[in-house]
């Protein structure tokens, strides 16, 4: 299995928190807040079960540790390569951008070299300010060039108050750098938000439900090869999907040759991980080679990885 859209700090168990509790930060008052959705409210509440990860985040070793553990707990349960993304401004501030991206970038190099594929996306936050956020994506950028990790950037937080058009100079440099980025787009907002993040520039898009609505948007991603990166339990949490199984537009995109992928999202958040997210949706032998083939082809390039990518091949698909 392949997963392209997976938050570190909505992935941590709670055992991993209190190990990296009492490693890093024992020494330190940190209030501790839920970190399961109890179903209660949108986007906005299930956001809130980020502030705790959030606290033990804030130190380049804690992050390291972090990324490798997680990492490593995914392979075991059987996944071959994880995009992991994860906010550095959110975990130390604009002055410890630098800092904590060259902790998430050894952790990949460190997996990478022992056969423990990862990938890492730095993301920029909707309502943060643009100083900030250009700081993380020019981070983002000179990682890239030195392929060891750090993969791409992704544009994340509450679509719903803070629409793509707020971001229209990090899209202009993101896309001037030539670097790869995915947007959180059609969760709280409609298929216009998935348009304009594909005219922006993005190569995949965060969840995209809200495309199914709109035979244009669908047309466009199919044209564009442009990938949804969905996420079933987090969108019905959240309520970006308020259907049920059956109506869920997976297969819709499917049928209508739009690139999909299915990811976890959240793991500790939504109480899931991937191979839920294939049972509950009745994923079959067919769907399930069709969707490690398009995340296959959408994985942003990973030269730390490439182990990985050359290994299995065209040939596996």
């Amino acid at each position: 299995m392949i997963e392209l859209h997976l938050h570190l700090d909505g992935s941590l168990s709670e055992s991993e928190l209190n190990e990296i509790k009492r490693k890093f930060y024992a020494s330190e008052d940190v209030p501790y807040t839920p970190v399961r959705f109890d179903g209660r409210g949108g986007l906005g509440e299930y956001l809130k079960c980020f502030r705790y990860p959030l606290l033990l985040l804030r130190k380049p070793e804690s992050v390291y540790f972090a990324i490798c553990a997680l990492s490593e707990r995914l392979h075991a349960q059987g996944e071959e390569y994880c995009e992991i993304r994860f906010a550095p401004a959110l975990s130390a501030g604009i002055e410890g951008v630098a800092e904590i991206a060259d902790a998430a970038e050894r952790a990949a190099c460190d997996l990478n070299g022992k056969g423990v594929y990862t990938g890492i996306v730095f993301c920029c936050m909707r309502g943060a300010p643009e100083k900030e956020n250009l700081a993380v994506a020019k981070t983002a950028a000179d990682k890239i060039r030195n392929g060891k990790g750090v993969v791409g950037v992704d544009l994340a937080g509450d679509e719903g108050r803070y629409p793509n058009e707020d971001y229209s100079g990090i899209f202009a440099f993101l896309r001037e750098s030539e670097t790869p980025f995915t947007v959180h787009a059609g969760e709280a907002r409609g298929a216009e938000s998935v348009g304009s993040a594909i005219l922006f520039g993005a190569r995949r898009i965060g969840h995209g439900v809200a495309a199914a609505s709109d035979e244009r948007v669908i047309a466009m991603m199919r044209e564009r090869g442009v990938l949804a990166e969905m996420c079933y339990t987090s969108n019905l949490q959240t309520g970006a999907w308020k259907g049920g199984r059956e109506g869920y537009p997976l297969r819709k995109f499917i049928s209508e040759g739009v690139k999909v992928s299915l990811n976890s999202d959240n793991t500790t958040v939504s109480g899931t991980d991937l191979k839920r997210e294939y049972s509950l949706l009745g994923i079959n032998g067919e769907e399930a080679r069709i969707l490690y083939s398009r995340a296959f082809e959408a994985a942003f390039p990973n030269a730390a990885a490439a182990a990985f990518f050359v290994n299995r091949g065209k040939g596996h698909l």
